[in-house]
């Protein structure tokens, strides 16, 4: 055998080998790692001792929370920046009339937040909730 043929098997061989490495590597599908990225909560509140009768309120971290309907889930809860639109003083929820007061200059605001009279021009900024069992999470 000549060394050109020789050369040319064995490289041949070793390429045959190669394209059957690098075909095995390529069918094997690795499943990605997939990371759910989590938002922390702004406000966390354990609904079994907060929050338990509708109308109930906690006012935190510049977030207040009020329950609006029976029941441990986002349905029965609403969720707002607690500072008012027009010059950011803290709005109070009043239970009796179901509405948000600033005492500062009198802005009013209905149960869903929208404004009810001025000198605000618009509603309280609206967050999302998230509940998990007894937990709720305001997320943003």
């Amino acid at each position: 055998m000549e060394r050109k043929e020789f050369l040319g098997k064995l490289g041949g061989g070793i390429g045959l080998t190669c394209v059957a490495c690098m075909m095995n590597a390529c069918s094997k599908e690795e499943t990605p790692t997939q990371t759910t990225p989590t938002t922390p909560a702004l406000l966390t509140v354990n609904l079994s001792t907060q929050l338990t009768a509708v109308g109930d309120y906690v006012s935190d971290k510049g977030i207040i929370v009020v329950r609006t309907g029976t029941g441990n889930v986002a349905a029965s809860f609403i969720a707002f920046n607690n500072e008012c639109p027009h010059r950011g003083n803290t709005v109070t929820f009043v239970k009796a009339s179901s509405t948000f007061n600033c005492s500062l200059h009198g802005s009013n605001f209905n149960a869903d937040g929208t404004l009810k009279n001025g000198p605000a021009t618009t509603g309280l900024i609206k967050k999302n909730l998230q509940v998990t069992g007894t937990t709720l999470s305001v997320i943003n």
